[in-house]
C-alpha cells in the first residue's frame, strides 16, 4: 500500500493478511484522505507485479478495481 506525492511514495508498508492490509488502508483513509493531491493504493503484489485493488482520493473517493 502506497500514499502517493507528485515525486512519489510518501508511506509504503506491506503486510502478508489481507485483512490486516484493507484495516491499515481505510486507517490511513481516516488520517490523510481528506488532504489535497493525496491518493492512497492497495496494491497485490504477485511474483513482482503489482496491482490496485483499491484507490482514494478527496475528489473520487474509494474505487476498487478488484476484490482480494
Amino acid at each position: 500500500m502506497t500514499g502517493n506525492r507528485p515525486s512519489g511514495p510518501a508511506v509504503e508498508g506491506t503486510w502478508t493478511d489481507h485483512e490486516v492490509a484493507l484495516e491499515k488502508f481505510r486507517g490511513w483513509l481516516g488520517v490523510h484522505g481528506s488532504r489535497d493531491g493525496v491518493t492512497i493504493v492497495l496494491l497485490e503484489d504477485t511474483g513482482g507485479e503489482r496491482e490496485p485493488l483499491r484507490t482514494w482520493t478527496k475528489e473520487r473517493g474509494e474505487v476498487i478495481h478488484r476484490a482480494a
